[in-house]
């Protein structure tokens, strides 16, 4: 057979995707623009980017699935975006991150994976002034790790913390970089169009090969085709087409296939698979994955079946010890969205799958190198051991390959700016740790290499001489293995440099872990319990020796250990004076001189993410009153109340003595109470269960009664139909709709700027024929309803004048150019017009001449003109009390203004990035300020601001890649948020809270067709019966649809109280324009939602004694309440605490009366017939427990 027509075992190779209960959902991941793939995989780990700065990342084992919790331990990494990250091939639990911070970090993920959050690197190395592009370990030598920093490309050798090579040869910005399977090799894309192939062990210039590549400066990447001389490379043409290429080094010159794609923006990352020969193509935005075979012969590529699911943010391949064999498993790829990770399955289709199919699966690469970083050095090439893949050849059968952690290869954290730049280079350490000392592996035959001594048996000390540039680092123990010999095995060099290594900042009190090293782990010194440690009681002579059978190494106690030895010993010092003190007193005087010695000891010498943890579990998510006011918008966003503040008045009287007490004293005391606690019981002691207000939110984020909202189009008889020529010309900043109670305003295409208005009490399809319009003349820019009258509509032109229609009661009957009136006073066009939320005729509006003008409408005139804007504005929104005002425009700036004090802003700060348009909201009582628009890459984005404090952004959330502008629609009396764009179909929500994450998505509606616009009727308009605390107006290509949103209630026939507070009356007017003007403010009356003759749900629940109870408990809520004119009852934005009438509470005893005549009681208890024991025996009892 010809072997074109050759059939491949991968050709039907289909994507299987797991039901979304196998997937991780619920996270948050940004668009960041980098060069990485966002997530890296081990056999026992996946590491991907979270939150929208992508500083942290989430590291999770390698089969976990389900909805993760916002508060789950995370890796926070660096202080800027992780750009790229990389397992290690040898040890599954070694993760490399390069940074924009300009660092490169070593981490060690635990056997069980992160428990808490880690914040401390194992190992750091820097890259001075330059952002870090690409991370990636060596194929085939152990603990080489290869960076890349705009044009210098370095090799660190990370077992001794030291730089091994480095390459500025490059250009420009390297943007991807790949290794030959063999490890001899090194391929580079960089933004100059070239692809170059490079030994980085060759002393001159090391380029092997160079030739151009693709003809954008887009991102382009690299990766080379398993043990073969060829590469592949994905990128851009000078027309934004989308290539693969594929070259051969021997004709290096010429692509030996070339693919054009399509014109998508998406940057492809190609992901191959060397023993199978399959290339998967994830492109960054794309929601399509494609699927090709790499062969050596024409066509080259051979395309398989494509994935189309979910828009893709980063991927990943799964190494095969993690596959599944015996089910057909031949690939797996990690796809990253905006909000889960999708393991999708590769499956070769097989009638069974009860054997195991060695076709499919040949011999992969091990996991055990064979090389040091320092052999490789030296020109050594020892590849990687193979191994199979196959149950039976393998000890544990059918169960997944063990990954293969491995030890922590690492001395403590240190600081190295070597990059190779002279005498600059700054050298930084801090403490030695024994615990985090590897021994570099030898291979056979190679006796001492690059300064290396030879152990094979774990017999001597071994010292590496880090020289860079001339200048001599200080040298670090790579093994400190002891036999019997003790100081025998070490020479003179070595004692000087472990006696000049710092200190660990908590070996003042290494004598306290005496009793934890009967294992023969740990240090050892003299007994300290009478005197101080001095600092450096760590010192070589203090450190016992290992059995030369064992070969353990002495290692510094971690701080959980030194938390327990601290706490066991102050359990027992506090049980010692228990026995003296009568049991309603608390002494600490005699107790303070014997905990002195362990204070070095204690929480103020632990690491950062041990002091959080330790936080957390004495500590309840309970908000202090008025906390949200007061805490700044950079720290943590809610304070913790701690669960012993909550006191009972038993303990009144010792808190007052405490309180008299030095702060150190009281956590002294807390800690012997926890901790005697837990040694009476012989086992770790439970948090205290304490009283504590109702929570608002889970780990699963906040509990919300709008979780669940659902939006329905009403019937189509409501609907307006046959609307013809819906004009898509409007500009940026016009919504394009608006509706009020009685009529809607649609602009239609063609000359003259036409304005048709139709009565929502005529629906139906409209007849066929000339439909009735406002004939301005020009180009519509913006038009708004009047909240106070239904029949005026305010137009603003690009002539800068803006017009006032008046419509007749019964409507538009024919077209109609002459206005009401006429306002002119802008110089240029006009972006918005905004009438007032309180006021009638005052209407504000902004032009390109940079001014923003608010006119008094009863007389016609200009009365306020607003500057500061330097260039075009996007949005205007006035504050719910009418005092304030929000702009924000083209220059990423945010401006609050006070119109009637100041011309200027009052408050400025950053809003988003991007010219393509935003919208501005003020939210929560205008305390708050949400702002949607774009970031770099034209993802959507949603920020909340605090209004006193625009600065920084509470939360940033970003949704997707589209170019319709987020126009914002905010429901006071629900806090919640419904935002949409013009040629969406989707319509989300989101509830926004004054506690973190400030926004919590709701449940999202999405309809059948796109729509041009949308606008929401007052709150008077809702059927509150039917639980409607919404509704809206959707205007699509040729109709207009209502659309009720509503919360799913069993008691439907009852008012929900709960979700329809009384509501502010905003369709009548509170002032006057005069008044306005003249510097009056007044609150609008508020109106129940409450149709006459419905009972209320609390009303029916009886919940008589709840009432008191609950507003006392709801006062430290962060809510804002207040009393509604001639009414009792409190409520806020969130519920309504309604208190038992009389007759309620009447009807509720005479239910219990009525059930009580029917049922027999017994109130006769069980423990009445039995026998007790003497007052004398009861008290023996006692007091023989407390002698336990």
């Amino acid at each position: 057979m010809a072997w074109r027509f050759k059939a491949s075992k991968y050709k039907n190779a289909a994507p299987v995707v797991p039901k979304p209960e196998a997937c991780i959902r619920d996270i948050s991941v940004g668009s960041y623009q980098t060069y990485g793939n966002n997530i890296a995989a081990s056999a026992a780990f996946m590491a991907f980017n979270v939150d929208h700065n992508g500083s942290s990342l989430a590291v999770l084992p390698i089969d976990d699935c389900g909805r993760k919790s916002k508060t789950m331990p995370l890796l926070h990494a660096h202080t800027d975006t992780v750009t790229d990250m990389d397992f290690s091939p040898f040890h599954d639990g070694l993760l490399a991150t390069g940074s924009q911070d300009c660092l490169v970090k070593l981490w060690h993920i635990p056997e069980k994976g992160l428990e808490e959050s880690l914040s401390n690197a194992e190992c750091t190395f820097s890259h001075k002034q330059r952002r870090v592009e690409t991370v990636c370990f060596h194929p085939t030598a152990d603990f080489l790790l290869t960076t890349t920093s705009y044009t210098t490309l370095t090799l660190w050798d990370i077992s001794s913390e030291k730089e091994m090579l480095s390459n500025a040869e490059h250009s420009d910005v390297i943007q991807s970089l790949s290794w030959k399977k063999d490890g001899t090799l090194l391929a580079t894309s960089c933004k100059d169009k070239q692809v170059r192939i490079l030994d980085p062990r060759l002393p001159a210039n090391s380029f092997t090969h160079m030739a151009n590549s693709h003809q954008s400066i887009k991102d382009s990447r690299v990766v080379w085709l398993g043990d073969a001389n060829r590469i592949l490379t994905t990128g851009f043409d000078s027309g934004r087409q989308r290539e693969v290429f594929i070259r051969d080094l021997r004709n290096f010159e010429d692509c030996e296939k070339s693919l054009v794609l399509d014109s998508s923006t998406g940057i492809l990352i190609p992901l191959y698979d060397p023993d199978t020969g399959m290339l998967f193509l994830a492109g960054k935005g794309d929601t399509t994955v494609s699927y090709l075979e790499v062969t050596d012969r024409e066509p080259y590529l051979i395309e398989g079946i494509r994935h189309n699911g979910d828009q893709t943010k980063g991927a990943c391949l799964v190494p095969k010890r993690a596959l599944a064999v015996m089910q057909g498993e031949v690939n797996r790829l990690l796809q990253l969205t905006s909000s889960s990770v999708i393991p999708i399955m590769y499956q070769v289709p097989r009638k069974s799958y009860r054997d195991f199919h060695a076709d499919l699966f040949p011999d992969t690469t091990g996991c055990e190198a064979q090389l040091s970083a320092a052999q490789w050095l030296q020109g050594h090439n020892v590849p990687v051991p193979r191994i199979s893949l196959d149950p039976a050849k393998r000890s544990a059968g059918e169960s997944p390959i063990q990954p293969r952690l491995g030890p922590k290869p690492f001395t403590p954290p240190k600081l190295n700016f070597s990059s190779g730049s002279g005498e600059d280079d700054i050298k930084a350490t801090t403490e030695f740790s024994f615990e985090k000392v590897f021994s570099v592996p030898v291979a056979p035959g190679h006796e001492a290499m690059n300064g290396v001594l030879p152990n094979r048996h774990g017999n001597s000390w071994h010292t590496i001489d880090n020289e860079n540039n001339g200048i001599n680092q200080s040298p670090y123990c790579v093994e400190n293995d002891f036999q019997d010999k003790g100081e025998e095995c070490l020479d003179d060099k070595c004692k000087k440099t472990i006696d000049n290594i710092p200190s660990s900042p908590c070996k003042d009190s290494i004598g306290l872990f005496e009793e934890e090293n009967k294992s023969g782990v740990g240090l050892h010194s003299e007994d300290v319990s009478g005197r101080d440690a001095q600092p450096n009681s760590g010192s070589l002579e203090d450190l016992p020796l290992s059995s030369p059978t064992s070969h353990r190494k002495p290692k510094t106690p971690s701080t959980a250990e030194r938390r327990k030895f601290y706490e066991k010993r102050i359990s027992s010092v506090a049980n010692e004076q228990d026995l003296q003190l009568p049991a309603d007193a608390l002494k600490f005087d005699d107790v303070d001189d014997k905990l002195e010695d362990f204070e070095r000891a204690s929480v103020q010498r632990s690491s950062i993410a041990e002091r959080r943890r330790m936080y957390e579990n004495r500590s309840s998510s309970v908000q202090e009153a008025g906390a949200a006011d007061k805490r700044s918008p950079t720290l943590s966003p809610t304070p913790l109340r701690r669960q012993d503040s909550f006191k009972n008045s038993k303990t009144c009287a010792v808190d007052e003595v405490a309180n008299k007490r030095s702060p150190v004293a009281i956590q002294r005391q807390q800690s012997q109470e926890q901790t005697a606690a837990g040694k009476s019981q012989d086992k770790k002691p439970e948090p205290v269960t304490t009283p504590t207000p109702k929570r608002t939110s889970t780990v699963f984020g906040r509990v919300s009664k709008f979780r669940h909202l659902k939006g329905t189009p009403l019937h189509k008889s409501m609907h307006i139909e046959n609307i013809r020529n819906v004009s898509r010309q409007i500009s940026g900043e016009c919504d394009g709709f608006h509706a009020n109670h009685e009529r809607v305003a649609v602009p239609l295409s063609g000359p003259g700027g036409k304005i048709a208005v139709f009565e929502l009490s005529k629906t139906g399809k409209l007849p066929d024929g000339v439909i009735p319009t406002l004939v301005h003349g020009t180009n519509i820019m913006d038009f708004a309803w009047d909240p106070f009258n239904c029949k005026r509509l305010a137009v603003a032109c690009d002539d800068g004048t803006i017009r006032l229609w008046l419509i007749p009661k019964e409507g538009l009957a024919e077209p109609t150019n002459e206005p009401h009136a006429v306002l002119a006073g802008h110089s240029e066009k006009i972006y918005f017009i905004k009438f007032h939320p309180l006021a009638e005729d005052v209407l504000a509006s902004g032009s390109y001449d940079m001014t923003i003008r608010i006119w008094d409408l009863a007389t016609h005139t200009e009365r306020i003109v607003l500057q500061g804007h330097t260039d075009q504005m996007f949005s205007f929104a006035w504050s719910p009390c009418g005092a304030y005002c929000a702009t924000v425009s083209k220059d990423s700036k945010l401006r609050v203004y006070k119109p009637r004090s100041k011309s200027q802003a009052v408050r400025e700060g950053r809003g988003p990035i991007g010219s393509r348009g935003a919208r501005v909201v003020w939210a929560l009582e205008g305390r708050f300020i949400v702002v949607t628009g774009f970031d770099k890459v034209s993802e959507r984005q949603i920020q909340i601001f605090k209004a006193d404090s625009l600065s920084v952004p509470l939360n940033t959330v970003g949704l997707d890649v589209s170019p319709a502008i987020l126009m914002p629609f905010y429901d006071e009396d629900s806090s919640t948020l419904f935002l949409t764009g013009k040629g969406d179909s989707t319509i989300y929500a989101f509830e926004v809270t004054e506690e973190a994450p400030y926004l919590c998505p709701l449940s999202h509606h999405r309809c059948n067709s796109l729509h041009q616009g949308l606008s929401f009727l007052p709150k008077s308009v809702c059927d509150v019966s039917n639980v409607e605390f919404a509704r809206a107006l959707r205007l699509t290509n040729n109709t207009i649809e209502p659309l009720s949103f509503t919360v799913p209630r069993i008691k439907s026939d009852l008012f929900q109280d709960d979700l329809f507070p009384p509501t502010k009356v905003t369709w009548k007017p509170t002032l006057t324009s005069t008044q306005w003007f003249q510097g009056m403010d007044k609150q609008p009356p508020r109106q129940s939602l409450k149709p006459d003759g419905m009972e209320c749900l609390s009303g029916a629940q009886g919940v008589a004694g709840s009432g008191e109870k609950s507003s006392s408990k709801t006062s430290g809520s962060t809510a804002v309440s207040g009393s509604l004119p001639g009414s009792q009852q409190p409520y806020n934005h969130l519920g309504w605490n309604s208190d038992i009438t009389g007759a309620t509470k009447e009807k509720q005893e005479q239910i219990q009366r009525a059930v009580g005549s029917r049922m027999e009681v017994n109130l006769k208890l069980e423990q009445d017939g039995m026998e007790g024991v003497d007052e004398h025996e009861w008290v023996s009892v006692v007091f023989l427990n407390l002698l336990k």
